[in-house]
């Protein structure tokens, strides 16, 4: 059975990819995926509609960000797709004119402000570190029966032939169960961040998603140019005077 890195087909991928992305962070059930991609309701056809919703916005975003690349990991013998990587390269600062992403996948009620408050959060570690041109591993999932077979070290050795190939830093954010495969591919720690939305007055709609959400934690990672990083001698280029 071999697995093997394509590009994706942006025409009539996306519904396979937001399957195996439900089913990559449904097993182990990772709390902060709501915060990206809820289900609004209960019962299968709830799950359904959520993953159809993920499926076109995810297409969405891919049309309208010149800086996004997808790729899959497919099983050859199958035609199935064993994993996904969403990938943004910026090849200018990302955070020199910010612009804020509506949460339309809320209703427009305080569980929106909370997973808004979310995304800040979750960005300000990069957006303090990253303030020039570089990649960035936005999504990367791998499904249950293709785990340890190598398709993120598949992901991440394009990544990082990417980032060579251009001259790029790599900074990604890493779950709990990420950060072995990223240390092991000579990435440094640089900031956990501790996300925890805040409001004066929580009413129930926040309440509800902080229920479901609590505290994530991610890691900031990065990389540096061709992966030359040499503790306490290379200098890190947001702590440059």
């Amino acid at each position: 059975m071999a697995l093997k890195l394509q590009e994706i087909n942006a025409d009539v991928d996306f519904p396979a990819l937001a399957r195996c992305l439900f089913e990559s962070y449904e097993d182990p059930p990772q709390r902060f995926f709501h915060v990206f991609f809820p289900i609004h309701g209960s019962g299968e056809q709830a799950r359904e509609d959520a993953i159809k919703e993920a499926a076109d916005r995810l297409k969405l975003w891919h049309t309208h960000d010149p800086s996004s690349y997808w790729n899959k990991v497919v099983d050859t013998e199958t035609g199935k797709i064993a994993g996904g990587a969403l990938w943004n390269i910026h090849k200018e600062n990302p955070f020199a004119n910010p612009s804020a992403s509506e949460v339309t996948w809320f209703p427009d009620d305080s569980s929106r402000t909370f997973v808004e408050k979310a995304l800040v959060n979750h960005s300000r570690p990069r957006s303090q570190r990253a303030q020039r041109p570089h990649l960035y591993l936005f999504i990367i999932f791998t499904h249950p029966d293709h785990r340890r077979r190598g398709v993120g070290q598949q992901f991440m050795d394009w990544g990082m032939k990417k980032a060579d190939e251009l001259g790029l830093e790599f900074f990604l954010d890493s779950t709990p169960y990420g950060r072995p495969l990223y240390e092991a591919n000579g990435f440094v720690y640089i900031e956990e961040n501790v996300n925890i939305p805040m409001t004066d007055a929580p009413d129930e709609k926040w309440k509800e998603v902080q229920d479901k959400v609590g505290p994530f934690t991610f890691w900031l990672m990065w990389r540096p140019v061709r992966g030359k990083y040499v503790e306490g001698k290379t200098v890190k280029p947001w702590e440059e005077k």
